[in-house]
């Protein structure tokens, strides 16, 4: 089916400045009182994998970005997502996610409209020690909500997530990351829940404190993360800007049958402290 004149094509043309907006909104509440070099924010993108680390304690972090397959065989997958993160307690981080509008096509059938919430958490188990050969230890929790405004795009599940990272290098240079996930979802079908998993390995580069490059392999055989079933590589960057603020992008190409053959993802990130002072650190973030 041709998508040349669809219509629809000219509203994706205009997603990604929807994002653009949201992101002045959002350095204007986010960034203008944040204390200085306290915050230690822990992106979690553009990456599918995600360090062991969080933010600091009383440290508010909202993520927000685009994600896009237009290519998914045999329709296409769009995802606006945003992501509030805090953390009450040093080793423990609050997390409530949603997507304020999601696409999916398949075929002859589209669904799209306002996505599902998460809501779950994360806790920091073992802090890493750059001196040390042991890792950062995380595990976290997600619960997906069938509150989308379509029910093509309804899911209702659950996610737990073992999160391992280690800095190798002079001034830790090069960090690995290694996620493994077990997977429910659909179980608001009549079919009922489906079960999957999801495994990543990730590649970060710091060329500078504040820049790092990212190679990654992951693959899944459901869709999580606004991104299609399928073994995926990937390579992109995050560039922080400042203690608050910081952008991230990169590609996704599928290297198995039914993947999409290419996805993008562009991201912002910003932190603000709530409550409390500085807090001491075991380790700087580079």
């Amino acid at each position: 089916m041709s998508h040349q004149n669809d219509p629809r094509n000219a509203f994706f043309h205009k997603i990604p400045v929807a994002v653009l907006r949201l992101t002045i909104l959002a350095v204007g509440a986010l960034t203008g009182q944040a204390c200085a070099q306290d915050l230690n924010l822990s992106a979690t993108r553009p990456t599918i994998a995600n360090s062991a680390a969080i933010q600091s304690a009383g440290v508010l972090q909202v993520e927000t970005g685009y994600d896009a397959y237009p290519q998914q065989i045999p329709g296409a997958q769009h995802t606006v997502a945003t992501s509030f993160y805090y953390t009450p307690l040093p080793r423990l981080r609050l997390d409530f996610a949603w997507s304020p509008f999601s696409l999916e096509q398949q075929q002859d059938q589209t669904a799209r409209g306002i996505g599902t919430i998460q809501i779950g958490g994360k806790v920091e188990f073992k802090k890493e020690d750059y001196h040390r050969a042991a890792p950062g230890v995380a595990l976290q929790y997600e619960a997906e909500l069938p509150t989308a405004s379509d029910s093509g795009i309804q899911n209702y599940g659950q996610q737990v997530i073992l999160l391992v990272n280690h800095h190798y290098g002079r001034d830790g240079i090069l960090d690995v990351i290694v996620n493994g996930s077990l997977v429910q979802a659909n179980c608001q079908s009549e079919s009922g829940c489906s079960y999957g998993g999801q495994q990543s390995f990730a590649l970060s580069y710091h060329l500078q404190k504040e820049t790092r490059l990212y190679a990654e392999v992951f693959g899944q055989n459901n869709s999580s993360s606004n991104t299609p079933p399928g073994t995926y590589v990937f390579g992109g960057f995050y560039r922080q800007f400042s203690d608050s603020f910081g952008i991230d992008g990169g590609l996704r190409f599928g290297v198995s049958d039914h993947s999409a053959s290419i996805g993008t993802t562009i991201g912002v990130v910003f932190g603000k402290r709530l409550r409390g002072g500085r807090q001491p650190e075991n380790l700087p973030h580079p």
